[in-house]
């Protein structure tokens, strides 16, 4: 066994090393852009108070482009129960989706590659938001919370299936 040992210990020592895993983000695929961004979260313990989300998605990549509006009108339900799953924006044969959480919004969109490839790029950006100082983005009515983007919300697209 000693024999064997020595035999295979330059051969073990001189294997590649192990590198650290890569953690840099991929440039993004293209970006989509999201703007009007508005949610209502109503409050559940007011009468009557119903919660509401509308924003708008644009791809503006030549030969691809597409405007669409995502839009969840008045409803009893908790913004976050209605999008859990990806819900479909204006034009589904444009599929653009979204999914709304408490912690950020996602957008996918689909495209025909060719007769036999087809890909979903998606993109997720954290809500980030600020109830006061000077960047709020909430504002707290009697019967609820709105949350809003004044400026265009940039989702660049990493991830391509």
């Amino acid at each position: 066994s000693a024999l064997l040992l020595a035999t295979l210990l330059p051969l073990l020592t001189s294997a590649t090393p192990l590198l650290p895993r890569q953690t840099t983000t991929p440039a993004p695929e293209f970006t989509l852009h999201v703007g009007s961004f508005s949610a209502f979260m109503a409050d559940p313990y007011v009468d009557g108070a119903q919660s509401n989300l509308t924003f708008h998605v644009s791809d503006t990549r030549p030969g691809l482009e597409a405007e669409v509006d995502c839009v969840i009108p008045p409803t009893f339900f908790n913004l976050y129960a209605i999008s859990a799953l990806f819900d479909f924006c204006g034009d589904r044969s444009l599929d653009v989706t979204y999914r709304y959480g408490e912690t950020g919004l996602t957008v996918r969109r689909g495209w025909r590659v060719n007769e036999t490839t087809y890909l979903t790029g998606s993109s997720t950006q954290n809500t980030n938001w600020i109830e006061q100082g000077p960047g709020a983005n909430v504002t707290v009515y009697p019967d609820g919370k709105m949350f809003a983007r004044k400026s265009e919300w940039l989702f660049p697209v990493t991830r391509v299936q």
